[in-house]
């Protein structure tokens, strides 16, 4: 696309109807008024259009010179080992790559693919030739990277629970010590004291993961995570490599809540594999229950019991799929699983506090890996 050209965008839906004229559309990730841009600056642009809140498919637009060549990279992030494709096309989007030679980190490559084990950030660029005159396209960055394990914590505690904030204070220091976490508090009200975050299928996760009483924490939704939880079962885990990343983008428009996931596998999905998408809401206000306002060695010691005020996070509000997670259908090595979903938030739900948790679960329920990224956000694979 040139440089300054205005471009018109149009909204289908899978009924056939045009939707155009109801659609908001989004040039990176920022709202534009009508259905027509004009691109006047040079770069890598990307365009979505939400009708009711549901996002439709992104499309990316590459702006140049009228007399220039850039390259296009099918995987700006890539897997060890995964062929990543280079092409070239001029300002009208014609396809020159058989003009082209091509050099990753200033070394010419046969043809216009390349794969390596090595991982860390590659340059690559095209020469070409114009009427007896050679040229040299920008540099253009892609990385290949190693998925790491991002631990998956379930808080089951309730605010009437004396000894729940122990798990709430490790969980602290694992955030101090690791980003490679993803933490869901799950509440429960008790027969006589009620829990104002109460999730409602509470006790399906508890019978299925053999929580009989609160405290209780799991790793990795099946491993017991034991009184005096020490950080270092889960730092132990988190951040170390897999083979396995995935990717969550979202936004919220109006009430409505529309969510995109993918699932990078390096070997390819296994039998049984399922999806589990939650939301969850970070800076509730509520007192809670401290049997440690006594105890000088805990962090809530004279702090009150109850503690007025505490701020309770990430706490489980909805899920998006089924509590144990939606089936993943068979993936092939370097392959993406992709889903989406559109919920309706309720109104008393703060955006600006609203996360969502993805986990990819095996066949007995155990968390492979994760990922947590505030809404209204594009987070990519790590």
């Amino acid at each position: 696309m040139v440089i300054n050209e205005t471009v018109t965008f149009s909204v289908t839906g899978d009924d056939g109807v045009d939707y155009t004229n109801e659609a908001v559309f989004y040039v990176n990730q920022s709202e534009i008024s009508g259905a027509t841009y004009a691109f006047n600056g040079e770069g890598s642009y990307s365009v979505y259009a939400s009708y009711l809140g549901v996002n439709s498919n992104t499309l990316d637009f590459e702006v140049i010179g009228a007399s220039e060549r850039v390259v296009l990279i099918d995987h700006t992030k890539a897997l060890r080992n995964q062929t990543v494709t280079f092409s070239m096309v001029d300002s009208e989007g014609n396809d020159a790559t058989s003009e082209a030679t091509f050099y990753v980190n200033d070394t010419a490559i046969t043809g216009n693919t390349y794969a390596t084990a090595t991982t860390g950030t590659y340059s690559v660029y095209a020469r070409y030739e114009i009427a007896g005159s050679t040229f040299d396209t920008e540099n253009k960055s892609f990385e290949i990277f190693v998925p790491v394990r991002k631990v998956v914590i379930e808080d089951y505690t309730g605010t009437w629970c004396g000894f729940c904030p122990s798990v709430a204070a490790a969980i602290i220091d694992a955030h101090a010590q690791t980003d490679d976490i993803s933490v869901v508090a799950i509440h429960e009200t008790a027969n006589s004291n009620p829990d104002p975050f109460h999730f409602p299928q509470v006790q399906l996760l508890k019978d299925a993961f053999g929580v009989t009483g609160l405290p209780a924490a799991r790793i990795n939704r099946t491993t017991n995570w034991n009184n005096p939880y020490e950080v270092s079962d889960v730092t132990a885990l988190a951040g170390e490599p897999t083979n396995l990343s995935i990717a969550i983008r979202s936004q919220v428009s109006g009430s409505s809540l529309s969510a995109d996931v993918r699932v990078l596998y390096e070997e390819g999905s296994q039998p049984g594999d399922k999806l589990v998408l939650y939301l969850v809401e970070n800076g509730l206000i509520y007192q809670q229950t401290n049997y440690y306002d006594t105890d000088p060695t805990s962090p809530y010691y004279n702090m009150g019991n109850p503690i007025p005020d505490f701020e309770h996070n990430e706490v489980l509000r909805l899920s998006l799929t089924d509590i144990f997670g939606d089936e993943i259908s068979s993936t092939p090595a370097f392959g993406a699983y992709s889903a989406s979903f559109t919920i309706s938030l309720p109104s008393d739900y703060v955006v600006e506090n609203l996360e969502l948790v993805a986990m990819v679960v095996s066949a007995d329920n155990t968390a492979r890996n994760s990922q947590h990224a505030p809404v209204n956000s594009d987070k990519g694979y790590e």
